[in-house]
């Protein structure tokens, strides 16, 4: 049988298992089916069973020759890619050849089908080898032959063309055990839900818990794909203040679809109402040059005022490159050094960006060399906005809540105290807070009776030495204390001091 190869031992790693989890090498041939003009792509996971995953597309589909140049030296050494290539519109994604093998993290062998518009096709079965990472770092001559990996066979079967239609499937039903299993478990989480087919739906559950993990493995699968993929948000207002209304233009006209068991994707980010307010920031096109590389951006960061964003998964900041996530939200944003405590809880954000970086990307696709010039002069930029712009407008809208939190609970408190006062004279009850500063007596409470009702002067309960957070439940005391000493008798006096004092702080 034909061999399969790949350029360097790296390359060939990648084949079993560099991808961090299924969703990640899964989105390595959706971002195929991107390049080949798809606009839909359709995954089954055999839910759920999980014993077969197929991934299906409308793309242009590649022929047989192709499919043998890749498989016998093309994988690593791909010409995919050309400079400023563009493909209905679309930044081209590919790079390296890749992605066909993305899947063989869940199943080392599988059944790939293509057919392009002209009717031009075929169909082969792939078995890559078992035990390959251990022949690999052992430099066993059976698979390492120089800078060319054997990572292992394919053969052609019978092609029957399809009239009119196009596009590429790839079907594995040799699912690994592990991912069955594992998946299957995650079906009997007690808080464990199938997802309605409405992903809007779907993320207001998500939205409930506080961790992916809470959900299980299938949940977590969607979750990630849907935050991975080049695909638009559930509408233009699905963060506040209108930060992603561009990019969903953008992304709805690039008309891409990922669909898994019959659930259209759309990325994660759809926060809700917050009583609390947002502090937000459209970040809008940057540009400079970084060693002579153009590098450009844009993006926003969002933070939800008060409350932490659920589920977890959701905070940080995510980078994509050509609208492609890079692993997922990071929760350190970029390792930034300041602690914000439980505002950083609060944030989630993402950069796209438009050129540059890719040179950053480590070979997973999954994160970067976060000592690479063009990374860090992202992180740089998103560190200063933090640290002088978005972090500076939480805490002063902390204080605004906090103000307008303490004035609330005053009124609430001084209509509560004349309430108990009136019961006291026996008639209405006006309360005046007054400033004795410079007086030698700051706690001096005057009653006044006038035409059917009573007018009781406080001190002002930021004069009165004590501790703030007290200020107010002193001077309420000092008021209780003095229309008490208006009744006859010792005895009298603290019967109704009690009396009152108990009833006010009832409703402290």
């Amino acid at each position: 049988m034909p061999q399969i190869r790949v350029h360097e031992k790296a390359l060939a790693h990648l084949s079993r298992g560099l991808y961090r989890s299924p969703a990640s090498a899964i989105r390595e041939l959706v971002s195929n089916a991107w390049d080949a003009r798809a606009r839909t792509v359709r995954i089954n996971t055999n839910y759920p069973n999980f014993l077969q995953i197929s991934v299906q597309d409308d793309g242009d589909g590649f022929t047989k020759d192709e499919f043998v140049q890749l498989m016998q030296g093309g994988i690593g050494n791909s010409e995919k890619r050309s400079q400023g290539a563009k493909v209905i519109e679309r930044p081209v994604i590919g790079r390296l050849g890749i992605g066909l093998l993305g899947v063989a993290q869940i199943c080392p062998s599988f059944t790939i089908r293509s057919q392009t518009e002209e009717g031009e096709g075929f169909r082969a079965r792939v078995v890559l080898y078992d035990l390959l990472k251990e022949k690999l770092d052992k430099d066993d001559d059976t698979v390492v032959k120089h800078d060319i990996i054997d990572i292992g066979t394919f053969e052609l079967e019978k092609f029957q063309p399809e009239k009119g239609k196009k596009g590429t499937l790839i079907i594995g039903d040799d699912v690994h055990p592990t991912f069955t299993r594992a998946f299957r478990d995650s079906l009997s989480f007690e808080k464990f839900k199938k997802p309605p087919l409405d992903w809007a739906k779907a993320l207001r559950i998500v939205s409930r818990v506080h961790s992916l993990q809470e959900l299980g493995d299938y949940w977590r699968l969607l979750w990630e794909l849907s935050a991975c993929c080049p695909i638009p948000y559930i509408s233009a207002s699905s963060l506040p203040s209108g930060v992603v209304a561009a990019d969903q233009r953008r992304l709805e006209n690039y008309d891409f679809k990922v669909i898994v068991d019959g659930i259209q994707l759309a990325k994660p980010v759809a926060l809700r109402s917050n009583p609390g307010g947002y502090t937000t920031k459209r970040i809008e096109a940057q540009k400079q040059k970084v060693y002579g590389v153009d590098l450009s951006f844009h993006g926003y960061i969002v933070v939800q005022e008060g409350l932490q964003l659920k589920p977890d998964e959701l905070r940080g900041i995510l980078i994509r490159v050509k609208d492609v996530a890079i692993g997922y939200y990071d929760q350190s944003m970029l390792d930034y050094r300041s602690n914000e405590g439980p505002r950083s809880r609060w944030l989630t954000g993402e950069i796209f960006v438009d050129s540059g970086l890719e040179d950053a990307l480590n070979i997973d696709r999954d994160s970067f060399n976060r000592f690479h010039p063009e990374f860090r002069a992202i992180q740089e930029y998103v560190h200063e906005l933090l640290k002088k712009d978005i972090f500076p407008r939480v805490y002063q809208q902390i204080d605004v809540r906090t103000a307008a939190r303490h004035q609330s609970k005053s009124r609430v408190r001084r209509r509560e105290l004349a309430k108990v006062l009136s019961k006291a004279v026996e008639k209405p009850v006006s309360l005046t807070y007054v400033s004795r500063s410079g007086s030698n007596d700051l706690q001096k409470v005057t009653v006044k009776n006038k035409a059917g009702k009573a007018n009781v002067s406080l001190p002002d309960p930021e004069e009165l030495e004590t501790k703030r957070k007290n200020q107010q439940l002193a001077s309420s005391i000092l008021a209780i204390f003095e229309v008490s000493m208006r009744e006859k008798g010792l005895e009298r006096q603290r019967e109704t001091f009690g009396k009152l004092l108990l009833d006010f702080l009832a409703h402290w």
